[in-house]
């Protein structure tokens, strides 16, 4: 589309150069076109004049002077619109050069200039959608929990059924939009924005879409920081604070099955020193564990036998010994199956 346009304009300017050019007031009309920055139509048809025209000599000596106010024009408008970049507003800058566009369309330091303004602002949505869609998890994860005691308060009122249904959906279709962030994120080498969206995707919703890339991404992290020990020793301790960190991180997540394999990892290289982190994991792993089960037999009780699958089963990565846990898994794994038979 921008390359029709350009094409339209350039044969609409021909066409007005050579009217001009023949014209004998062109001088007015140069005049006119030099205050309003249409430098271009007046360069064009200063050289599409006939030599003998009476008016060619002096404009001809005027082209210098032309094109150095274009120069200056042009560079006025890059910095104008650079003036936004400290703000971010990408929008501001595209429409300075916009409308020095419209005067020099053809003009290629405003083309490339608008282009990478306009690739900062759509990448500046991107993030702004993704800072909202974890806002929006964050807030959902903080009000689970009165939503699901709302729901234990009158289990069998029809209301309270219907809302806490219309919040599972919610949980469901934000975990998948966060999971084509995270993939995205990773496919863009930023693991960092990767891990977080792939963390509140499971949690909103376990799933093994999310759970496995994420799992890919801390292997793959684990693997280069193994590499580099083996081929220098020291750097196991340099890497002390950095797994220390990525711990925190995982335990701020509520990953807390990348927590465990850090914390393998740092057991390796330090039994002692890893003690006091092992035994918070404990702790996190127990209470997380009988969060979800209790969560798991809500599900279970509304009917949401797949959704109470999931979560049974993401707490039995936690306490697999759970034999209770493993009696609800199977349980519900054994209804669903027999669902699945009627159906067919």
């Amino acid at each position: 589309m921008k390359r029709l346009t350009t094409l339209v304009a350039a044969l609409l300017l021909s066409g007005c150069v050579q009217f001009y050019a023949q014209q004998s007031n062109v001088n007015e009309q140069i005049d006119t076109w030099v205050e309003n920055h249409q430098y271009d139509k007046a360069l064009a048809t200063i050289n599409a004049m006939n030599p003998e025209h009476e008016s060619y000599p002096e404009l001809r000596q005027r082209s210098g002077i032309i094109e150095s106010k274009r120069s200056a024009y042009i560079e006025e408008q890059l910095d104008l619109a650079s003036e936004y970049e400290a703000e971010a507003d990408w929008a501001a800058a595209i429409a300075v050069l916009d409308t020095g566009l419209g005067n020099l369309p053809g003009a290629p330091e405003l083309q490339a200039q608008r282009g990478e303004y306009e690739e900062r602002r759509l990448n500046s949505i991107d993030r702004n959608e993704t800072a909202i869609l974890m806002a929006r998890a964050r807030y959902l994860l903080a009000t689970r929990t009165s939503e699901e005691n709302l729901l234990k308060a009158t289990p069998n009122n029809f209301f309270a059924q219907q809302r806490y249904r219309v919040f599972q959906q919610d949980l469901k279709t934000l975990s998948r939009e966060l999971y084509v962030i995270g993939k995205q994120a990773l496919y863009e080498d930023d693991s960092f924005s990767a891990v977080q969206a792939l963390s509140l995707s499971n949690r909103l919703s376990p799933n093994e879409l999310s759970q496995e890339l994420l799992s890919s991404i801390q292997q793959a992290q684990q693997s280069e920081r193994q590499q580099a020990r083996s081929q220098k020793t020291v750097v196991a301790d340099q890497q002390w604070p950095q797994l220390e960190n990525a711990f925190a991180q995982s335990l701020g997540l509520n990953d807390l099955a990348g927590a465990r394999r850090l914390l393998n990892e740092m057991t390796e290289l330090d039994r002692e020193k890893a003690q006091p982190m092992r035994e918070q994991l404990d702790s996190r792993l127990t209470s997380e564990s009988a969060l979800l089960k209790e969560r798991g037999e809500l599900l279970y009780s509304q009917g949401f036998l797949g959704e109470a699958l999931a979560v049974w089963e993401e707490a039995l990565t936690l306490t697999p010994n759970d034999a209770e846990l493993q009696a609800n898994a199977e349980r519900a794994r054994t209804f669903l199956t027999n669902l699945d038979r009627w159906s067919n």
